[in-house]
């Protein structure tokens, strides 16, 4: 898979980024890659818990154990062990309320009735957790259907469930997956999302393209999803390191990790503030000065290129890079004065104090504090809350 991880990162509108995410080759091969973890974890908790089933157990057709399993093991986000374990209590209460209650009187319409009511009333006397009252009713529903009860099914099957869904907790810690992968490649995408968004902004400011905008911002709705999988990602990075020893020496790389997912929202966010707003500067006719574009075509290219360090997970690549970065964003910081944008209607400051705002973001998910990262900005007030630390021609001498 390392062709995968060689291909460069390259500029793409906003609606290409956003279908490169689903359809293109080069992205299904990392999503291939990044659930092969997944695959393994599946493969080896059904052959596992049927195996316990069969030769331990001694039941002949434990369909249950290897089901409980790979669900359980199919579970992602934050509480994955409390919610498998209330899968494993569901899963194996439903089989059992549905087994002794369809030996008893059959099968058939009102019979259905009567399982799902009775495991849904059993399964809130139990527990207040949706997922046990989910698996109870579904577990009724599978032996109503496709499992008639046989001689000693419920007591079989019943711990057949709880086989399965004790492997997959087992598996989960004793065979976890890696708590920053998926965490670094939701980061990747959203700021290969922001990257393309402030690139099409920058193209349109250029052409007067208000269309163009507005298409992209109509495919820039459909990327939440993408947005909602970093607070997931992180939540199960975070779960893993604590239950499982073998991760013990990950925890501060998910502090980290988690330390800039407010940082890598706000920029998603601020720059569909400054695509909205460039959209109404567009459409009234009005434009910004050449530095406002060269500064969005900037902060766009430090974007899309933290988001490949991100995605390749190279520690010696990023403690190369993101040095250089926070220096080109310092360079920047030292631009974004209000004379930028001097003389300029109003929707031209908006950019720019958007544009401002995303170089701070942009410097936190580099490793700045807010109170730094603020402070490398030129100062628009006469009593800056932060002492300024901006660039000046000195450092720029010093640097050639």
């Amino acid at each position: 898979m390392a062709t995968v991880e060689a291909m460069p990162k390259k500029k793409l509108g906003t609606v290409a980024r956003l279908s490169e995410l689903d359809k293109s080759l080069r992205n299904r091969l990392l999503r291939v890659r990044s659930r092969l973890l997944f695959i393994l974890h599946s493969t080896i908790g059904a052959g596992v818990a049927y195996w316990i089933a069969v030769e331990i157990a001694g039941h002949h057709t434990p369909f249950f154990a290897p089901m409980s399993a790979v669900i359980i093991l199919g579970l992602s986000g934050g509480d994955r062990l409390k919610r498998a374990t209330e899968l494993t209590l569901g899963c194996a209460l439903g089989v059992g309320v549905g087994d002794l209650l369809i030996m008893q009187i059959g099968t058939g319409y009102w019979q259905m009735f009567a399982v799902v009511g009775l495991a849904l009333l059993v399964a809130s006397f139990v527990s207040p957790a949706p997922l046990v009252s989910n698996q109870m009713a579904i577990g009724g529903i599978l032996i109503s259907t496709m499992f008639p009860p046989g001689n000693n099914g419920s007591i079989d099957r019943m711990f057949d469930a709880f086989i399965g869904g004790a492997v997959g907790i087992v598996v989960i810690a004793l065979l976890p997956s890696s708590p920053l992968s998926a965490g670094r490649l939701s980061i990747a995408n959203v700021l290969g999302i922001a990257a393309s968004v402030l690139e099409d902004v920058a193209e349109a400011l250029k052409t007067q393209d208000a269309a163009k905008l507005n298409h992209a911002l109509e495919a820039l709705r459909k990327s939440q999803a993408s947005v909602n999988k970093l607070e997931t990602a992180a939540s199960s990075g975070k779960e893993l390191v604590t239950v499982s020893p073998f991760l013990w020496g990950d925890r501060a790389k998910i502090r980290s990790l988690y330390r800039i997912l407010g940082p890598v929202d706000n920029v998603i966010r601020n720059a569909r503030v400054l695509a909205r707003r460039a959209v109404v500067l567009t459409e009234d006719n009005d434009s910004v000065s050449k530095e406002q574009i060269h500064i969005i075509e900037e902060i766009a290219d430090i974007a899309l290129h933290l988001s490949s360090l991100y995605e390749k997970n190279h520690e010696v690549s990023e403690a190369i890079e993101i040095p250089e970065l926070v220096r080109r964003l310092r360079y920047l910081g030292s631009q974004v004065g209000p004379e930028v944008a001097d003389g300029r209607v109003l929707s031209a400051q908006v950019v720019l104090a958007q544009s401002r705002s995303i170089i701070v973001d942009l410097l936190q998910i580099c490793g700045m504090s807010r109170e730094s990262a603020v402070a490398v900005l030129v100062p628009t007030s006469e009593s800056p809350a932060y002492p300024p630390e901006v660039w000046d021609d000195e450092d720029e001498t010093e640097q050639h």
